[in-house]
């Protein structure tokens, strides 16, 4: 799935996971596994164990804010 990071990180699950203010805007691919989540940022693969057991509802979330198309 993907999530759009924040200034305190990205929630996937109904969990927090903080990744730093510098990744603010940045859009991440996240997997999540029972006991597990993987993000991929930069290059690095960060592993969080999961502190929830609730379904990931979303796939896809906070998707970048683009410009209006004007005609």
């Amino acid at each position: 799935m993907q999530r759009r990071i924040s200034a305190v990180g990205i929630m996937v699950c109904r969990q927090t996971v903080p990744l730093g203010r510098p990744y603010a805007g940045q859009t991440v691919t996240v997997h999540v596994s029972d006991t597990t989540i993987t993000v991929e940022l930069d290059g690095q693969i960060r592993v969080i164990r999961r502190t929830t057991d609730v379904p990931v509802r979303n796939v896809k979330a906070n998707k970048p804010h683009g410009a209006s198309h004007v005609s």
